[in-house]
């Protein structure tokens, strides 16, 4: 098949969304697909460029402003002279052209959270507004949907669009890193990886941990001290925004990780974090506060707590046996092997050439 991956993103190739939609298309071209990645971005492309292989990179960079639509228009423009079998469209935001496109091949959205209620906490009251009025034409203009989890596929703003859908939990390309050595000292050392100004994440939660167990050491990647309202605990380490690379060492460091600890905050029960995939793939144990599409059954490296406020310093004594109980142990690959990428892209091009060849049936 030949397809077109359709993204709009403004930040660079190590963010977590960018390594999964990379190691998505690196799977299709292993597996002999033609693979074109339609990139819309007012960021430079340079980066892009050192990190695809086998695809080809079709980016329209763009300049904030009035020359935003006639760039995006541009690049429809693009993927149309190119002629795929089928887009691969990282659902977004409406854009005139957009619809027509998606009705004119076969197409398919990847839906990644409830599109509502972050638009609502995040985007402004224009935005949201915007948004709201529009949303249902790209959706209508779908052939098949892609959730991230099967709680997600059964939103009412979501089914009423539905034509066709698969549920496929984010993965991760296990063979990108070696699991965690196992680290003989004193002291428990805990790590979370996030995003500033994502309150579901929970970082507020952590703090109140810290608080709690001042002689652990928790290492925050992607956050500042300035993103919390009141002052940190002193065994917070804030490493702000790090490449793999840099905040891999902490990682070899950890003894347990945390995942996604306030879901609740935009109306989501069930998902499947990438940075959680990521912590096992690293061989972390991980505490979280929400049900894990990939896990509906309870498994020992999974601390699951309640998806309410209050859930890490309420339950202190699970916490503390989890993580004695996982001192000097790891995550084996074998308990985690259903997260490869290998595994979830097979699925994912199987339902592509399914819509594909139900779209080309007279």
């Amino acid at each position: 098949m030949k397809i077109a991956y359709l993204i709009h993103w403004n930040e660079g190739p190590e963010s977590g969304v960018a390594k999964k939609v990379i190691g998505q298309m690196a799977e299709w071209a292993r597996s002999g697909h033609e693979v074109a990645f339609f990139l819309f971005t007012h960021r430079q492309i340079r980066a892009w460029e050192e990190v695809l292989h086998n695809v080809t990179l079709a980016a329209q960079v763009y300049e904030k402003g009035k020359g935003r639509l006639p760039a995006f228009r541009q690049l429809l423009g693009r993927i149309r002279d190119w002629n795929p079998d089928v887009i691969y469209h990282r659902y977004d935001l409406y854009y005139p052209g957009l619809p027509k496109l998606l009705k004119q091949f076969p197409s398919i959205l990847e839906m990644n959270t409830n599109d509502l209620a972050e638009m609502k906490q995040l985007g402004s009251k224009a935005r949201y507004g915007y948004h709201l009025a529009t949303r249902s034409r790209v959706l209508r203009a779908a052939q098949g949907f892609v959730f991230v989890s099967g709680e997600m596929a059964e939103e009412r703003h979501y089914k009423k669009y539905v034509k066709d859908k698969v549920i496929i939990g984010n993965g991760y390309a296990l063979d990108r890193v070696s699991p965690a050595p196992v680290v003989q000292r004193d002291g428990i050392r805990v790590i979370f990886i996030g995003s500033s100004g994502q309150s579901w994440q929970g970082v507020d939660h952590i703090a109140a941990l810290a608080r709690m167990r001042p002689s652990w050491t928790f290492d925050i990647v992607g956050f500042a001290p300035e993103d919390f309202k009141e002052p940190a605990p002193e065994n917070m380490l804030f490493h702000g925004r790090l490449d793999r690379r840099d905040y891999e060492p902490l990682m070899y460091q950890a003894d347990v990780a945390i995942g996604t600890m306030a879901l609740y905050r935009k109306g989501m029960n069930e998902a499947s974090p990438l940075k959680v995939r990521e912590y096992l793939a690293y061989g972390l144990p991980v505490i979280i506060g929400y049900q894990d599409t990939d896990f509906p059954e309870s498994v020992p490296f999974l601390l699951q707590l309640p998806n309410a406020s209050g859930n890490l310093e309420h339950h202190l004594a699970e916490i503390d046996a989890f993580v004695q109980s996982w001192r000097g142990k790891r995550v084996l690959r074998e308990q985690i092997q259903h997260l490869d990428n290998r595994v979830k892209e097979i699925v994912r091009l199987e339902y592509m050439d399914r819509i594909r060849k139900k779209v080309s049936q007279p």
